[in-house]
């Protein structure tokens, strides 16, 4: 069968394509997870059309096939053994309107582009704090990020959707369409294109705050003893990010600190403010562009990592939660804050990723050892503060329960899914149903 692919794509030389034996196949394979995942033939289509062509002869010969852009995902199922890869980042156009404050955006779209393009425009938009990720994945799986508490969660910035659908048609999403690809992701067809909405800021506070480590549990607890006593009070321009991180001295408590207004004052204020509940060994918050801003993050982590993600949600960051990331006995937990609603938890709530990674394979067991020790800590906690839910893109596979993630909507997902997909042509998307 994968000869009808070649003899299309003969047919199709403007469609670019590797196998193993191409000299660039080892620069397109790898994904930000380092693995041995080898497909048998990466595609790279240029336009919506090219998509619904090659969407039509994997589905008539039945080959398997993963849809990638970025190549962020934790558990690298961007990509399939032996399968066909469609690499979407060909499809990376940005067209800005400002007026109407809208980006239309293909679906290959990375978010440093994206961002680097809208600060031509002095526009931002709410993103993930890693800019390698590709934007239409991240947002449509709900999309927790920089200025949520602002604008609201990827999904929120969804207006309009194209997308080649099971029967091999490019096709505007309608309005049951886009209730799926709003949390659903792809698993009604390949997204080609997105229209969202942008939002004029041109300049912002924003950078790192590292509060003095040398008694990592002390540390947490000021912060979070003082977060719990000013959250009811906080302003929605304000985005805190914490995190527990390897450093070259050890592990270090810190936090991004966004303030997404043009009101640099306030930000000031609310910067002095939190800088107070622990004491400072290191700030680099100043005046900004987010696109600026976010070359600084380009730090936080490697560009490839052996490892995977834990991920828990809870109702509140507690004492009892928050002590257990004092004493880990290793690092790589980032624990998130995060103002914001999946479209079925629209209530505030916290997403604490575990992030068991490490540049060194000889460290990898070590790593995961201590990820699953910390995670039943977790777990171990209050039940009444936990949620069901967990953040998709980041739970492991065999930890997914949909049931729980979309709650009462998890039935229309699967409505819909049979009604748009009954064959299950896209069989690897996220959501499964």
């Amino acid at each position: 069968m994968m000869e009808r692919l070649i003899d299309f794509l003969d047919q199709h030389p403007h469609i670019p394509y590797s196998t193993p034996s191409s000299s660039e196949f080892n620069t397109l394979r790898p994904g930000y997870v380092i693995d041995s995942t080898t497909p048998a033939i990466i595609l790279r289509p240029r336009t919506a059309d090219d998509v619904a062509g090659l969407i039509s002869i994997l589905k008539t010969n039945s080959l398997h096939f993963a849809i990638r852009v970025g190549g962020h995902d934790m558990f690298g199922r961007y990509q399939a053994e032996s399968a066909v890869t469609i690499d979407l980042r060909e499809i990376a156009y940005i067209h800005v309107d400002r007026e109407a404050r809208t980006a239309r955006i293909g679906g290959g779209v990375i978010v440093s582009d994206l961002l680097s393009v809208l600060d031509q425009y002095g526009m931002v938009v709410p993103h993930p704090i890693i800019s390698s990720v590709g934007f239409v994945g991240w947002a449509t799986h709900g999309g927790y990020g920089l200025m949520s508490s602002e604008y609201g969660l990827g999904v929120d910035q969804i207006l309009q959707a194209k997308v080649v659908g099971a029967d091999a048609t490019v096709c505007n999403a309608n309005d049951e369409m886009l209730a799926v690809i709003r949390g659903g992701g792809g698993t009604l067809g390949v997204i080609v294109e997105l229209t969202i909405k942008i939002y004029p800021l041109a300049q912002l506070l924003a950078g790192f705050i590292l509060y003095d480590s040398n008694d990592l549990p002390a540390a947490i607890k000021r912060y979070n003893d003082a977060y719990r006593q000013q959250k009811a009070t906080l302003p929605k321009e304000l985005n805190l990010f914490q995190s527990v991180m390897n450093g070259p001295v050890g592990k270090g408590f810190g936090v991004i600190f966004v303030w997404a207004s043009s009101d640099l004052d306030a930000g000031q204020t609310w910067l002095s403010r939190v800088s107070s509940w622990s004491p400072v060994s290191l700030s680099t918050v100043s005046s900004t562009t987010m696109a600026a801003f976010n070359e600084t993050t380009k730090a936080i982590a490697p560009q490839a990592a052996f490892g995977k993600s834990l991920t828990l949600s809870f109702k509140d960051l507690t004492s009892e939660s928050s002590h257990y990331l004092g004493y880990a006995r290793a690092a790589g937990v980032c624990p998130k804050a995060y103002n914001g609603h999946l479209n079925c938890r629209p209530y505030p709530h916290f997403v604490m990723e575990l992030l068991p990674t490490v540049r060194d394979a000889a460290l990898l067991d070590a790593a995961l050892a201590w990820a699953e020790d910390l995670y039943k800590d977790l777990v171990s906690t209050d039940p009444d503060n936990k949620l069901i839910s967990t953040y998709l893109p980041l739970t492991e596979p065999d930890r997914v329960n949909m049931q729980g993630i979309y709650g009462d909507k998890y039935q229309l997902l699967k409505l819909i899914k049979h009604k748009y997909d009954p064959d299950n042509v896209f069989a690897r998307a996220l959501a499964q149903v």
